[in-house]
Formats: C-alpha cells, structure tokens, sequence
C-alpha cells in the first residue's frame, strides 16, 4: 500500500509542477496552445502510464 501512496503523490507533484509552472511560463509563452495541447498530452499519457502499473501490480500474484 505504502508503494501505491507514493505514486499517486509522485503523480499529483508531477501536474502541480506541469500546470502550476511549465505550462504557464515556460510552454505557452514559447509554443501557444499547440504548446499547451502537447503539455496534456504529455500528463495524460504519463499518468495513465503510472496508474497501468498500479494496475498491473494489483494483477500480479506473489
């Protein structure tokens, strides 16, 4: 359980950093909304990434 913690927070730090600064100051000044279109992209796959091997780990048998 304690693994399951950590990447829910490591997934909830990763979009506090994403939205919070890249985006606002660092992508969509420079790219516009293709910029910003790619940034959700990026998150979205990212945490569905993390959350699969939540799932694939939930699926494993000891």
């Amino acid at each position: 359980m304690k693994k399951i913690g950590l990447r829910i927070v490591g997934i909830g730090i990763f979009h506090m950093i994403l939205y919070g600064y890249l985006v606002p100051f660092v992508i969509y000044p420079r790219f516009g909304d293709n910029g910003m279109t790619f940034a959700f992209v990026v998150a979205v796959v990212v945490s569905a990434a993390v959350l699969g091997t939540l799932w694939l780990q939930k699926n494993k048998k000891p």
